[in-house]
């Protein structure tokens, strides 16, 4: 496979690239929910595969729910930056892993985010994203979405730069441990040091994010250990934990507001 070539960013005044995502239909959907174990199963028998491994994580958060005082309705992975190189095979960047059982039903290729004011460039820049959707379990006659969100700060020239990086297809059947993806980590040591994966459960049909209370207690406490919490986080110190805080609606368990799960 070739090397990544160093990332070329776009100006001003280029033609603005298009969202590109790609969702299975609701009748595939449906087909797939016999299959899928209900997620309550994942209360008693949690999963043992975080997303990534946390050898390269620097920093992180767990989901944060409505009744915090900081709410943010998704986990959080921060990289370790790498060295510094000219061009880097795609095999070389960290690994995003299939946290269960399931089937792929969203790929985000190319996602454009809100415009924020990036320091290290000195300037306003929309950032692109990429993203999957692996539904995993069912809620009665609901799929339950585990949904991963990566963040590379950066802005991509080619709308098809993330596509290397996405190592499944719509559709396709994964297992828990699988490699689903890579995480492209930029040059600029700044930048990298802010990409992250923001990761949550989604239900189907609306409803908004769930929190991701799916990892054994030794994964969660692994992952606690990774956090070095903001010191101005008002909601600090927060227990292990996977969600804070949440809204009944945020309980992919059951219907009730619980302060750590």
């Amino acid at each position: 496979m070739l090397g990544i070539l160093p990332l070329i960013c776009q100006s001003a005044d280029e033609q603005e690239p298009a969202n590109r995502s790609l969702s299975i239909d609701s009748k595939l959907r449906q087909s797939i929910l016999k299959d899928l174990p209900a997620i309550q199963i994942f209360k008693t028998t949690p999963s043992s595969r975080f997303l990534v491994d946390l050898d390269v994580v620097s920093r992180g958060h767990p989901y944060i729910g409505r009744r915090a005082e900081r709410p943010h309705t998704g986990g959080h992975v921060y990289f370790n930056p790498l060295d510094k190189k000219q061009t880097r095979d795609v095999s070389e960047y960290p690994p995003i892993y299939a946290v269960a059982d399931g089937v792929i039903t969203r790929i985000d290729y190319s996602f454009e985010l809100r415009p924020m004011f990036e320091r290290a460039l000195g300037r306003d820049v929309a950032n692109r994203r990429y993203g999957i959707g692996l539904t995993f379990a069912r809620e009665q006659e609901r799929g339950v979405t585990f949904h991963y969100s990566i963040e590379p700060f950066v802005r991509p020239k080619d709308p098809d730069f993330y596509d290397q990086f996405i190592l499944v297809k719509l559709g396709q059947k994964v297992r828990k441990g699988e490699v689903i993806a890579r995480m492209y980590l930029p040059e600029n040591q700044e930048l990298a040091k802010k990409s992250h994966i923001h990761f949550n459960l989604i239900r189907e049909g609306g409803g908004g994010f769930i929190s991701p209370s799916i990892f054994n207690t030794a994964t969660v406490r692994a992952f606690h250990k990774q956090w070095n919490l903001f010191p101005n986080n008002p909601d600090a110190p927060i227990p292990p934990c996977m969600g804070y805080k949440l809204a009944p609606d945020e309980n992919p368990f059951e219907r009730t507001a619980i302060d750590r799960l």
